[in-house]
Parts: structure tokens; sequence; C-alpha cells
């Protein structure tokens, strides 16, 4: 019962999530996509390359996304695509047919690790393809895997953490913090650290667990549900949680914008505002994509607006990352735009596909990695 009301609600709210196409816009109760506004561009932005991966994962709710590493670049497809190029290049490395998968892939030096539909973690050499080993896990995988050391970390969609061996996928612990009967399709990928792996969970909560042995070391709410009815009350955290220099910031749906210490759990402040995609930060700012399609900066010490852009509501824009002067989002309809970072004006704008994207914004040193929901991925510079 807990699984069908997941998919009602993410056939539901499809155009909030899953990166609806313009005939979806049309539906009853969605806002239609504000139009674009025409500017000067105040700086290039050079594509280096682009391909395609796959059919794209669509509406599904899979949690595709590049990952780097090694001078590598990996993408996955729903349908059991999973390829490796060139970082800089593009040029294709290797391409291996497997299962459906639904979350990554993550990544090492030696290993890219991605989940399955179907509930298996799948690990391959990062320089072959070679499978190494499969793992099945509690529930299917809609999040990228977090490779650390000698662990591979995973979110299975039924709110169990799983820590994994990387040389051979043995289960090292598993923490479960369950599932409301309603919440969002989706799931962030973990924040971990050496002693730490801090989980987002579908109840408005976020929790901390012993990187060793899976205890429990903290959990706090971001937010609560209002309302008279389960819907109204529903409070979620899906999108990218950020640690930086030992705080660690989130923002959920309908369960506002926090900033909490690492080692506690501690609140720092918060902020009343909704969002599906997560957040990106800085040592200036805190940039939050709000569920609205606006885009906020956040005193990163208290929580106070800096300033907020509109010019993309109802846009159903990406998770926010940052590289150089500017604060990136993707929209609906395949458009990178490029906010100024000190007053968010907006700077350029490039294209890759003609989908929404997402979680699957990744910056890498100078470089960014995109994976839009129709297959399409690349990667763009800054123009020097």
């Amino acid at each position: 019962m807990a699984m069908r009301a997941r998919l009602v609600l993410a056939m539901a709210a499809a155009g909030l999530l899953a990166g609806c196409t313009g005939d979806s816009a049309k539906k009853e109760n969605i806002e239609p996509p504000t139009p674009l506004v025409k500017f000067e561009a105040k700086v290039q932005i050079d594509k280096l390359w682009s391909t395609s991966v796959g059919d794209g994962s669509g509406v599904t709710g899979a949690g595709l996304v590049p990952a780097v590493a090694g001078g590598r670049a990996f993408f996955a497809s729903i349908d059991g695509d999973i390829e490796a190029y060139d970082s800089l290049s593009g040029r294709r490395l290797w391409a291996k047919k497997s299962d459906s998968f639904s979350g990554g892939p993550g990544a090492s030096e030696t290993l890219t690790v991605a989940g399955t539909i179907d509930g298996e973690v799948v690990a391959f050499e990062a320089e072959t393809g070679a499978e190494v080993w499969r793992k099945r896990v509690s529930s299917e995988v809609i999040s990228a895997p977090v490779l650390i050391g000698d662990k591979v970390i995973v979110s299975a969609n039924d709110g169990r953490t799983h820590a994994l061996k990387a040389s051979n996928g043995e289960q090292i612990w598993a923490a479960d913090r369950g599932v409301p009967l309603l919440s969002l399709r989706g799931s962030a990928s973990p924040v971990v650290t050496n002693e730490l792996v801090v989980a987002a969970n579908a109840n408005g909560t976020v929790s901390a667990f012993a990187m060793a042995d899976g205890r429990p070391a903290w959990e706090q709410r971001i937010g609560v549900g209002e309302g008279k009815t389960d819907l109204e009350r529903m409070v979620d955290v899906d999108g990218r949680m950020v640690l930086l220099n030992g705080d660690l910031f989130v923002a959920g749906y309908e369960s506002g914008a926090q900033a909490l210490t690492l080692d506690g759990g501690r609140t720092l402040w918060t902020r009343d505002m909704s969002s599906v995609a997560g957040v990106a930060a800085g040592s200036d700012a805190v940039f939050v994509a709000a569920s609205d399609g606006a885009v906020w900066a956040l005193d990163r010490r208290t929580g106070g607006s800096l300033w907020k852009n509109e010019i993309l509501l109802y846009r159903m824009i990406s998770v926010p990352v940052l590289l150089g002067d500017y604060v990136v989002v993707g929209d609906v309809e395949g458009y990178l735009h490029w906010l100024n970072r000190s007053d968010g004006a907006i700077s350029a704008r490039t294209k890759l596909g003609g989908a929404g994207f997402g979680d699957a914004l990744l910056v890498v040193g100078e470089v960014l990695y995109v994976q839009n929901r129709d297959g399409s991925v690349g990667a763009f510079r800054l123009r020097n």
C-alpha cells in the first residue's frame, strides 16, 4: 500500500518532480512554465562534448546522474546501458549492457556502482567495465550509491541505508528508518564522511549513523507537515544535501531549509520554504532551488535572504550547482541557466536535450557534467 501511494503521488506530482514535457504542463492544476526572458549574455559557455546514453529516465523518478573519477565520466540508463567516457574529450572508453538502472552511478578510481529497479547494486571495473559483483538490497535504488574507502553506501527506496564492502558487495550493516504511507517518489544520496553516514528520510527527518557499524548517532526533524489531510501534511527530504566545513545544509518538500551541525545534528538556522531538488553551498551563501522554480540565495551563517530570482517559476528546475561565479540550474525544456552568485542576475543560457535534469548536474574542477532525462549527456565549461 505504501509503495502504491508513492507511485500515485509521483504521477500526481510529475510536473514537479519528473521532468515533464510540454504536454504535461497543460494538465489541470499544473502551472505552465514561465516563458524565457531575453537577456544580454555576460559570459560565454563552451560545450566540451555531448552524446546520448540510452533512452533516459523520463518520468520514472529514477535518479540517474553523472559520476566522475579518475579522468572518466560514467553514465547509466533506465534501459540498462552503463558507459564510461574520457571526462574532458568525451571519447567513449567502454559501454556495457546490464539491468534496468534506476540510481547512480557512483564512482571511484577503480569502481563504478549503480542500483537497479529490481533492488540490485551492481559494481563494474572503472577501467574496463567488467562486472565485479552484484548484491541485492532491500528495495529498488533510485539515488546514486556513494563510494568511500572500502565501503559502498546505498539508500534503498524503502527507507533502509546499506553499507556494502567495495571488494565483493557483502553487506556490512543496514539501518532502517522506514517510509510513511504518503511520500514523493525520490531519494537523496547519502552524505558520508569517514565517521558518519547522513541519510535523508521520507518523513521529513535527517538521520546520522556511525560509518563503522550503522549505530544511530543523531536524528533531526527538518519540517512538520500541517493541514487536515495526510496529503496536506506530507513532508519529504529528497533533494541533494551538502556538507561544507562541518555544517550540513538541507532543504525538503514542505519541510523548510535548514543548516545543521554534522557532529550532533544541532540546528543552526531554518527557513520556511519547499524544495524537491535540494541545495548548493559555497563560502558566500547557500543556494536553494524552490519547488515553484524560484532560486534563493541565503546567508550561510544566518539563513537570511540575500536575493531571490523568480524568472524560472514553474520551469521545474534542477538541483543548483556552483561553477566559478555562477549558480547553474537546469529546467524542464533542457535549458541550463547561469545566474550570478552575487545578485542572481541571469548571465548565460545553454541547452542540452529537451527534458528536465532533476539531480543530474555535477561540477568537478572547472567542468559541469549533466544528464538529461531524455538520455542526453554532456560537459560544459566557462570560457576563459
